[in-house]
């Protein structure tokens, strides 16, 4: 059995076609639309190589209006993005240019794939296809704790001003999300540590890691030619200055997102750096903490981190900040 400590974040480049159906009751947001673009991002995970998610539909409540269902491509087909892929400012799109009633939206839902097999409840009632991949390939697939008629429910709200283009970016914080099922052994369980990002107000926070500052036998593993991935070694953002860094597990609502640290050959100087970046980030203040893990003191329990460094950061829309540890 696998258990998750620490987990980071993600996204990528993708397009779907979108059709639309009205699928509820309610009166009628207006007459005029907008339209509406959707990708998906994540924090990601130390301990896997793959969290794949397999959606089959978008809903969409109006405030005032019915509710609207968006499948992902024809035929209801399903759409299986590997959210690991998706880090940093990386993002794929579920769907895009949608054309929607314009107005004021209480939730988005999202649904996937129930797994084939499971025919008895209350585990059918839970269980999806989609599924987290361990670095040594054992996995397991993923349950919502909502049951599978109630999805994934991002209830942050929004709007879509008639005649104009919108686009978000819903980030899945797998280090938030993802946890072993304590009721059905043999799985994990995803819970709705979902945030809402508009594009237009996002901006993102990069920087470097000096070798000093890493444990003497801290290593990395090679994931492609000039990319490793260095298990144990994340950067946390704290929403305003000046905050006290908090474990996440131990205070899941605490951190806005994470990011991963990386090893990676940096083409325009030839060097190699450590470095992370933290995107879809909405402008305004924020801390920025450097982790690592603190050592292994039980398998069976989620390893303790430790805070090592911090600095205090401005996001601009459209704008990447640059925070290095140390901060200099």
């Amino acid at each position: 059995m696998h258990k998750i400590g620490n987990l980071t974040r993600l996204v990528g480049l993708g397009i779907a076609t979108a059709g639309l159906v009205a699928c509820g009751g309610g009166g009628s947001s207006g007459g005029g639309t907008g339209q509406m673009s959707l990708a998906v991002t994540d924090a990601p995970v130390d301990s896997a190589s793959r969290v794949v998610v397999r959606f089959t539909y978008i809903e969409l409540q109006p405030s005032d209006g019915e509710r609207i269902r968006i499948d992902l491509g024809e035929d209801e087909s399903v759409r299986e993005i590997d959210l690991l892929a998706l880090q940093g400012e990386d993002s794929e799109f579920l769907f895009e240019d949608a054309e929607v009633p314009a107005g004021d939206y209480d939730w988005i839902r999202f649904h996937l794939e129930r797994e084939e097999g499971v025919s008895a409840p209350p585990l059918s009632n839970f269980a999806t296809s989609s599924f987290i991949e361990f670095v040594d390939g054992y996995s397991e697939n993923l349950i919502i704790p909502g049951g599978l008629q109630a999805g994934l429910q991002l209830s942050s709200g929004f709007s879509i001003a008639e005649d104009e283009e919108a686009s978000f970016t819903v980030d899945f914080d797998l280090r938030k999300a993802i946890r072993e099922d304590t009721r059905f052994e043999g799985y994990h369980r995803m819970r709705r540590s979902l945030r809402l990002v508009d594009n237009r107000e996002a901006g993102a926070i990069t920087g470097t890691v000096d070798p000093g500052l890493l444990p003497a036998d801290f290593t990395c593993e090679e994931r492609e030619p000039g990319l490793y991935a260095c298990p144990g070694a994340a950067v946390y953002v704290f929403e305003g200055p000046d905050r006290e860094p908090r474990d996440l597990r131990d205070d899941d609502d605490d951190a806005v997102t994470t990011a991963n640290v990386h090893y990676r050959h940096v083409e325009a100087t030839g060097d190699w750096e450590y470095r992370y970046t933290a995107g879809f980030l909405e402008a305004g203040d924020y801390t920025v903490a450097l982790t690592f893990e603190a050592g292994e003191d039980d398998p069976e329990e989620a390893t303790p981190i430790e805070f090592v460094d911090q600095a205090n950061a401005e996001v601009e829309a459209g704008e990447t900040t640059e925070v290095n540890f140390p901060d200099s």
